[in-house]
């Protein structure tokens, strides 16, 4: 596999709204109520496929707004590209490619600098940025919501299916599978559920 093969011109912050306003308004309470009852106030979070670090920096500002004290929340984010992980670490993004972030996002989590802006170290503290390869074996473990986002399209249907199998492995019980708008499960010997609320479709693991 190519090293930049998940390099993407659309990425950008806040991509799909619609999986953004289904995490805010419906991942999010979901997970609140069942872990309140386990005692656990911890969301765990992957970005596969995480490219210059654009779904990362927007899922951590979203959720530094919406989750109330004790409440706290940690994002993997990898990518198989060294060089797009570098970019994402760096956080630093031309005014060009921030223009899907809303102005009080923007005020509050970044810093303009010369060119561009700059994102706060408050943000990239909640975020790991890995390298990964998804075609190889993941040591992730209980993952309570997993962004994979057109990333299957770059698999054949071999290779899908066992990422698909090692997605299954790495998250928790009772967890969430965002994939892409042009990606399905439909006709996958797979275990999720899915799920279609008022904003977007997504995928469940309820076991």
């Amino acid at each position: 596999m190519a090293d930049d093969v998940f390099l993407s011109d659309l990425t950008r912050f806040f991509r799909n709204q619609a999986h953004f306003e289904a995490l805010e308004h419906y991942v999010i309470p979901e997970l609140m109520r069942i872990k309140k009852a386990a005692g656990n106030t911890a969301i765990k979070i992957w970005s596969a496929g995480c490219s210059t670090g654009e779904e990362p920096y927007s899922i951590a500002m979203l959720l530094s707004e919406i989750l109330p004290p004790p409440w706290t929340f940690e994002i993997v984010a990898g990518d198989i590209s060294r060089r797009s992980l570098a970019a994402a670490k760096e956080g630093f993004y031309a005014d060009s490619r921030i223009t899907d972030i809303g102005d009080n996002y923007l005020k509050k989590y970044s810093d303009k600098v010369e060119g561009g802006y700059k994102i706060h170290t408050d943000i990239k503290s909640k975020i790991r940025f890995d390298h990964q390869d998804l075609k190889n074996g993941l040591t992730l473990q209980n993952m309570d919501i997993v962004f994979c986002r057109n990333v299957l399209i770059y698999f054949d249907e071999e290779a899908k299916a066992a990422l698909v199998d090692r997605l299954w492995d790495s998250m928790a019980a009772k967890s969430f599978l965002f994939i892409g708008n042009s990606e399905t499960l439909f006709g996958m010997d797979t275990q999720f559920e899915f799920v279609k609320t008022k904003w977007a479709a997504l995928y469940r693991k309820f076991t």
